[in-house]
């Protein structure tokens, strides 16, 4: 077995590694807006992967991400750790709908500024109509736009209720909904110690997962909602599907068994 010190080495290495990281991203993303989209995809996916490699994330996808030739898509996600950003985006590279108080997390808020992230705020109806508006505009311009429709985090063993407002933007530019599942574990057993919930704060929250000695991360993706072969008109409908799907598979091997209802 490794020593205390032995994994306080190790932590203290990663997060020289990830400082490494955040400065040679800072400097990368400052060029995005140069770059064709593909590009600019290519880019956020490499990003994305060295992020998950200085942190030792391994990642374990139970099935394909299919018809990624009809993106862009509209993709949701349940939200537990800052490490869901750059999952989502190894594999649907994309500018995100998050709240305002992550454009103030140290150096780490100018980045993902930078990459294209809109923010709302999530106290606010009035935030609704423009941000949905640049999310349509932004689908049209062949975009991929994210984001967590639960709109807080959780500790990762169920999910929050979803929120529907957002889902609108997929039915007026009439793009696909993709949604995602993920499951974070500490070796074999589901974890909460990758969580941002409650009031952790950015530099916590690294300190807490680079004590991990390996993460691994369960990602599972749904079936394509609102295609041209099966278009949905509600937005309340779409929640309820995208919801549905990842609650499911959040619950499925969660040590907290309560079942509850998705909110109306």
């Amino acid at each position: 077995m490794k020593s205390k010190q032995t994994f306080f080495l190790i932590r203290c290495w990663r997060i020289l590694n990830l400082l490494c990281w955040l400065v040679h991203t800072l400097w990368r993303v400052r060029f995005l807006k140069y770059k064709t989209p593909e590009e600019r995809n290519q880019e956020l996916i490499s990003i994305s992967d060295n992020f998950l490699q200085v942190i030792n994330v391994h990642i374990q996808l139970n099935n394909s991400l299919k018809h990624t030739n009809t993106m862009p898509w509209l993709t949701v996600a349940n939200h537990i750790s800052m490490i869901d950003m750059f999952v989502m985006m190894k594999y649907i590279p994309g500018g995100f709908i998050a709240t305002q108080n992550i454009r103030k997390w140290p150096v780490l808020g100018n980045l993902i500024t930078n990459v294209g992230t809109v923010y709302i705020n999530r106290h606010s109806r009035q935030d609704i109509t423009p941000v949905t508006q640049t999310i349509i505009e932004a689908l049209k311009q062949n975009k991929n736009v994210l984001f967590f429709p639960e709109a807080y985090t959780s500790p990762g063993f169920e999910t929050l209720p979803f929120k529907a407002a957002l889902f609108q933007a997929a039915i007026d530019a009439d793009v696909p909904v993709q949604s995602l599942a993920l499951r974070y574990y500490d070796a074999q057993r589901r974890t909460d110690k990758v969580s941002f919930a409650g009031n952790i704060n950015v530099l916590s929250s690294i300190w807490q997962i680079t004590s991990i000695p390996e993460i691994r991360v369960e990602v599972d993706f749904a079936p394509l909602l609102n295609t041209k072969e099966h278009p949905v008109t509600d937005r309340y409908e779409l929640k309820d599907m995208a919801e549905q799907f990842i609650r499911t598979k959040v619950l499925s091997d969660s040590p907290v068994q309560k079942q509850t209802n998705p909110s109306e």
